[in-house]
């Protein structure tokens, strides 16, 4: 199982200065298990293995506890939408940009 998190605004991805809420969304066997809503940020670090954005921003907090940062291939995206291309690998790694 995998655990991403991701900031969500109006159920679409944006980054965390903008977001309304942000979404533990619990991936297994190449489905969405369950989602879970914290109120900040801060409420996904050490707790996802991975921290999707739309683009750049700070993430060192994610890397040292030992999360992936990825950033999504296209703005807009929503949780099923990641989700689909977390799965096929579309989301870019920090280290590839």
């Amino acid at each position: 199982m995998y655990v991403l998190g991701i900031p969500i605004k109006n159920e679409i991805c944006v980054p965390s200065k903008e977001a309304e809420k942000f979404a533990k969304v619990f991936v297994k066997n190449g489905a969405v298990e369950k989602i879970e809503y914290v109120e900040n940020r801060d409420g996904l670090v050490g707790a996802v293995h991975f921290f999707i954005t739309p683009k750049e921003e700070f993430v060192f907090d994610f890397i040292e506890a030992g999360a992936e940062p990825l950033m999504t291939p296209r703005v807009e995206m929503s949780i099923n939408d990641i989700v689909d291309a977390f799965l096929f690998k579309e989301l870019y790694s920090y280290g590839s940009i």
